[in-house]
């Protein structure tokens, strides 16, 4: 195995027989012997003699002949710029660590621990709700925070957008790998590298699945201090689909993050899961002053002074 970080952490994402608890377990070994994969002896010999506990986790589960595979895929991915954060990476943020342990990211990287606010809802939103997600957006970009969505359609997409147009940057957390991502054309004139991360939990090449969808949105819950809910349906509709909206509203009250939802008497046809999500312990939004009421709750890092 190479000693190099981030290939330590692909190689590790990429064996079989490594889940995320094993990765947890790893992640505290290191964590705990005050280590770094550049640290580890090369023999699995050494490695058992000076740490015993890592070297039963790992016994048997590196096989020499996935090496090429591996080597190649994280090859493939340097040429992409995509990045591996993992516990330890300086950009790692901390309070993740129980919802995904490796982010495949594309973009600026110091944005997983900007302020951020995640703002979801539903896809068919109505031109009510587009409106109410663009202003708000755009204004919570312009007082400093990142916008995190999921870059579905509907009110994923206008809320990176919204924060685009006003000049401020936007993660946008996908349900598939990274390697997936396609640029919607309403996006293409913004600045990716600059304004744009792009996250992935999952392996580079994962298609999308509903139930990955729903496993993400703790994730985008997970990099934000507050999460705004514009429009959902029930949390089940008469087919007995699970409302995405509704999930993720439910993983940021799981989660003990501030909920803001859009009061639904704003809407010409209240939406049901609005008016159920207050009443489960989100706040009531005024979308009128909601930038002033959400930056009240949450705490805003401020910028250093630039030195005279």
């Amino acid at each position: 195995m190479k000693i190099d970080r981030d290939y330590f952490w692909f190689r590790l994402f990429k064996t079989r027989g490594i889940g995320p608890k094993l990765l947890a377990s790893i992640a505290k070994i290191l964590e705990t012997e005050n280590l770094n994969p550049e640290m580890l002896p090369r023999s699995y010999s050494d490695l058992s003699e000076q740490f015993p506990k890592l070297a039963k986790i790992l016994k048997g589960k590196i096989r020499a002949e996935d090496e090429e595979k591996v080597s190649a895929a994280y090859d493939q991915l340097t040429r992409q710029e995509i990045d591996i954060i993992y516990p330890g990476h300086p950009n790692f943020p901390p309070q993740i660590l129980e919802i995904a342990l490796i982010l495949f990211v594309k973009g600026e990287k110091k944005r997983l621990t900007s302020d951020s606010i995640t703002i979801v809802g539903a896809r068919d939103v109505s031109d009510k709700g587009t409106r109410i997600t663009r202003k708000l957006s755009g204004d919570l970009a312009e007082a400093g925070l990142n916008i995190v969505s999921g870059y579905a359609k509907g009110v994923d997409a206008e809320a990176h957008l919204g924060a685009l147009a006003a000049g401020g940057t936007t993660t946008i957390v996908l349900s598939n790998g990274i390697k997936q991502l396609r640029q919607k054309s309403a996006f293409k004139k913004f600045n990716w590298d600059r304004d744009v991360l792009t996250v992935s939990q999952f392996d580079p090449d994962t298609e999308w699945q509903a139930w990955n969808a729903m496993a993400r949105n703790k994730l985008v819950c997970g990099l934000s201090k507050a999460v705004v809910v514009i429009e959902s349906g029930p949390e089940r509709d008469t087919q007995g689909k699970m409302s995405g909206t509704f999930n993720t509203a439910k993983a940021a009250l799981d989660l003990n993050l501030p909920l803001f939802v859009v009061d639904p008497n704003c809407f010409d046809n209240p939406p049901e899961g609005n008016a159920t999500l207050i009443e489960l312990g989100g706040y009531n939004l005024d979308p009128v002053n909601g930038t002033e009421v959400i930056t009240k709750h949450i705490s805003v890092k401020t910028e250093e002074p630039a030195s005279v």
